[in-house]
């Protein structure tokens, strides 16, 4: 009888090697090459960007395919074997997990994913949440990687989701300068950038495909779908060989972090979450050129940071005036004194009031411009010296410097689960699935990308 089949890994990174894409990557392809058909690409879920033990980018891995029942205890020997095989246990912090889920996921485990984006979620209720979704968990050092293997299986790409096309280097390679052309980087970016994003800072022009440590990983291209992907690829120079290359499904570039909104008297450190308001008081430039500006509801206020990187964000939040209706999306930080501070990853302004001005006035004998004789003492005409003792100063309207809108950082300031400006108004329906013939000619493909290297 065949079933489906799930299998979730995390954390078998860290934060000086390793990378669980690359493990998730050599056991699909393990799987794959024993004759096991999967559902669907591996899938890279990021989870929420702000929990400060995360390595990196916080994202998880889950496997699908459709397996006899009888085989299941194989693919499960080849999964714990392949994240051995990958992961280095003597590294601090490093916490390798592997779940097993056979079927559909439970609407409990569903949840409990959809939280993991924007919440902090403890072990002891992640092992309750597998017990009760009858999942196999398997450790092999610490707990901590269980929250997010769990966590992928259960997720929800239906919806929104994007493709990222990685390639990984060969071992002698792992830690040296990586020789991508940044030249034709920007080539394929010119003709793909309706299909791909994130590619090159178009502010600085800075190459942002490749990461700068000392992981497996080459580079990484997102986009819309993975023929796009593996196209844009292929207009690559690359001058070191590529030891395999894989394909993700993924929640990158949809904002799926920030789907949470909360009322002020709720936040907590570490969420990841959106505040509406207004604000209550005018923004401030802090050590660094940062700029704070508070936002409050009927339940209390918050201070808000936009940080010098943000660009577009820190500018106008600079002109941001008391009274200003706002929504503002990002992570809850705890500083040293207790207070908290939401750092602010998305700004959209709603309504702008009017900020008024209180001018001299002018003279009305002659039109000239007034000054004052003192406190309580009225005006007098500059030019023809005459006075107006009861008139008082007249309040003008000043045109303000910003317009109601969406206002997010630069493609270098991106966390990778931001939403790009290239991307809004994209929907994907829910029927939107990816036959197992594509998967097949994708994988062809891959493979021949690999071989040719």
């Amino acid at each position: 009888m065949i079933t489906e089949f799930h299998i979730g890994v995390d954390d078998t990174d860290s934060r000086l090697a390793g990378c669980t894409t690359y493990t998730a990557a050599l056991l699909f392809q393990e799987i794959v090459s024993k004759g096991f058909k999967p559902l669907d690409f591996p899938w890279l879920v990021r989870l929420n960007p702000n929990i400060p033990w995360k390595t990196r980018g916080n994202g998880a891995l889950s496997l699908h395919f459709r397996i006899e029942e009888e085989k299941l205890e194989e693919v499960k020997k080849i999964a714990v074997a392949t994240v051995e095989r990958t992961t280095d246990l003597a590294q601090r912090g490093t916490d390798p997990a592997v779940v097993f889920l056979n079927g559909r996921a439970p609407n409990l485990l569903c949840e409990f994913s959809c939280r993991a984006l924007y919440d902090i979620l403890s072990v002891r209720e992640a092992r309750q949440i597998a017990q009760s979704a009858g999942a196999e968990v398997r450790l092999l050092k610490g707990s901590r990687g269980l929250v997010g293997a769990l966590a992928s299986v259960g997720a929800n790409l239906d919806h929104d989701h994007t493709f990222e096309i990685m390639a990984y280097r060969t071992p002698e390679n792992i830690g040296t300068t990586r020789r991508v052309n940044h030249d034709s980087v920007r080539q394929m970016d010119t003709l793909f950038h309706e299909l791909t994003f994130n590619n090159i800072d178009p502010e600085t022009g800075r190459v942002l495909i490749c990461p700068h440590g000392p992981d497996p990983v080459l580079l990484g291209i997102r986009g819309e779908d993975p023929t796009s992907v593996t196209r844009a690829l292929n207009q690559l120079e690359i001058d070191e060989p590529i030891e395999r290359v894989m394909i993700f499904k993924t929640n990158q570039g949809t904002n799926a972090h920030l789907s949470c909104h909360r009322r002020i008297e709720a936040l907590r450190p570490y969420q990841s979450t959106v505040i509406t308001g207004r604000v209550s008081g005018a923004p401030r430039i802090v050590r660094g050129g940062h700029v704070i500006f508070k936002t409050g509801d009927e339940t209390g206020a918050v201070d808000c940071a936009a940080y010098r990187a943000t660009g577009s964000v820190r500018e106008t939040a600079l002109q941001l005036a008391p009274g200003d209706s706002v929504t503002v999306s990002g992570g809850i930080r705890l500083q040293p004194l207790g207070e908290l501070t939401l750092n602010v990853e998305r700004l959209e302004v709603t309504e702008l009031v009017d900020t008024v001005r209180l001018e001299n006035p002018h003279c009305s004998v002659c039109g000239g411009r007034c000054e004052s004789m003192g406190k309580g003492q009225g005006f007098r005409c500059r030019k023809c010296n005459a006075r107006l003792p009861r008139t008082s100063r007249v309040e003008k309207v000043e045109p303000r410097k910003i317009a109601p809108g969406v206002y997010i950082p630069p493609p270098s300031a991106h966390r990778h689960l931001t939403k790009p400006a290239s991307r809004d108004g994209i929907r994907r329906p829910i029927s939107f699935e990816i036959d197992n013939a594509n998967i097949d000619r994708t994988l062809e493909s891959l493979a021949s990308i690999s071989t040719a290297s």
